[in-house]
């Protein structure tokens, strides 16, 4: 069934392409199935295998969109599910259609072993989760919520299963329980065009948009350590090496706050710096049609990740305290939405460490907080208390070598998929019965 995902380009739709074929499946199982399209061809699937109704529903949620491939130095063919040295390579294997097919295997195995459950077990293969939400989980929430609304808790995507380098071993389990807020905001200056052959001596506003993108990029937001970071901190501190496994030990010792000799240390691991800080980069930049014209707008879109605890507007204030130029406008892109942080105790938690101690002995478990954004705020916000949790077992080292998600050449281990998949299964379990 992955394989069959991946083979189908949802980077810019099609998502009901790639469902259809699930779609089927879960019906010749028994299972009933709606596929549901927010737009033509944007499909979203739900299915709902029923309980007894004593506890509120459990919803496995994943998205089968992925983001685009365009402009990337693949070395296979991003859309042909390639195995090769010991890894699946493809657009989208890690996120997030490998979650999508363990959710619709652990399905299809509860149906055939008429597991009891208290629970009903939905699930929801969701579509546009790149871009906002709004074409997959927006729309069922918005037009269909008696589908998946009626949900207690929602396993997403968020978790970590963490492998040594030699991808021999689960070195440790990370539930996602709350994520960075994701704000565009569109940087621009405007100017009075004309040809390149006399260019301006007073007002120059490449010139003006490059010095704010200056001041942009190298400002670094208040760090601290939310409670949802240090564990992860700590533990992380056990694989990496001194300095920084120093730095991130004491981190977590001293939080919320945080020495400027142990800063100066996680700075320098981009991953590390994204859990400690609000960031914000420039992605995208345009000015003249044309070589020989001045620009009459020159623009950019810069990107910003702000913690749980901070907000849109106080980050577009300290850009615009930041840029300090009235030829300068910063105006945020759209609202993608904030939703508040899951509990870090409780039954979800309790459940996931249950089950990673009796697949993988005294491994740590630890809740984490996303740095990028997911579905889950769109479900905290209508009342369902989503973690996020993983199906798909990888390593540091994979992920700085390039081949995470959204990156080229994204890829997962072979060998660790069907353990992912059992512990997902396993999980669900234990929360359903």
């Amino acid at each position: 069934m992955l394989a069959e995902m991946l083979t189908v380009d949802t980077s810019h739709g099609r998502e009901t392409e790639a469902l259809r074929p699930i779609a089927a499946r879960l019906r010749a199982a028994g299972i009933p199935t709606e596929l549901l399209e927010s737009a033509p061809g944007r499909g979203n699937l739900v299915a709902r295998l029923k309980g007894s109704g004593q506890k509120r529903p459990l919803l496995l949620l994943a998205h089968v969109d992925v983001v685009p491939v365009e402009g990337q130095p693949w070395t296979v063919g991003p859309f042909s599910a390639i195995e090769k040295e010991g890894f699946l390579w493809a657009r989208g294997v890690g996120d997030d259609k490998a979650m999508a097919a363990a959710s619709v295997a652990i399905m299809l195995d509860l149906a055939r072993s008429k597991q009891p459950l208290a629970r009903d077990v939905i699930l929801a293969l969701t579509a546009g989760e790149e871009t906002g939400g709004s074409a997959g989980v927006g729309c069922l929430l918005a037009h269909h919520k008696p589908l998946i609304g009626d949900a207690e808790f929602a396993l997403n995507e968020g978790g970590g299963l963490l492998l040594d380098d030699a991808l021999s071993k689960v070195q440790s389990v990370s539930f996602g329980t709350a994520e960075k807020s994701y704000q565009t905001f569109r940087v621009v200056v405007k100017g009075k065009g004309g040809h390149s052959s006399v260019p301006p001596t007073d007002h120059d506003p490449a010139l003006i948009l490059a010095r704010a993108l200056v001041k942009i990029g190298e400002h670094k937001f208040n760090a601290h350590v939310l409670p949802d970071v240090r564990d992860s901190l700590r533990n992380a501190a056990a694989f990496e090496k001194a300095p920084l496994s120093d730095a991130l030990r004491n981190a977590a010792a001293s939080a919320p706050a945080i020495t400027a000799t142990d800063e100066s240390n996680l700075v320098k691991d981009r991953y590390y710096n994204a859990l400690i800080r609000t960031t914000c980069v420039t992605t995208m930049l345009s000015g003249s049609p044309k070589d020989n014209v001045l620009p009459t707008t020159a623009e950019a879109i810069v990107n910003c990740r702000i913690l749980p605890d901070e907000t849109r507007e106080a980050t577009k204030a300290a850009l615009e305290a930041l840029v300090s130029d009235p030829n300068v406008a910063i105006t945020p892109v759209n609202d993608l939405y904030v939703g508040p942080a899951s509990p870090i105790a409780g039954e979800v938690a309790r459940a996931i460490e249950k089950v990673a101690r009796a697949r993988w002995g005294t491994v740590p478990v630890y809740p984490s907080m996303g740095t990028g954004a997911t579905d889950s705020r769109h479900l905290r916000n209508a009342g369902i208390l989503s973690y996020g949790v993983s199906a798909s077992p990888t390593s540091i080292a994979e992920a700085r070598g390039g081949h995470g998600a959204h990156g080229p050449d994204e890829r997962l281990p072979v060998k660790w998929l069907d353990e992912g998949a059992r512990f997902l299964r396993d999980l669900t379990i234990e929360l359903a019965r």
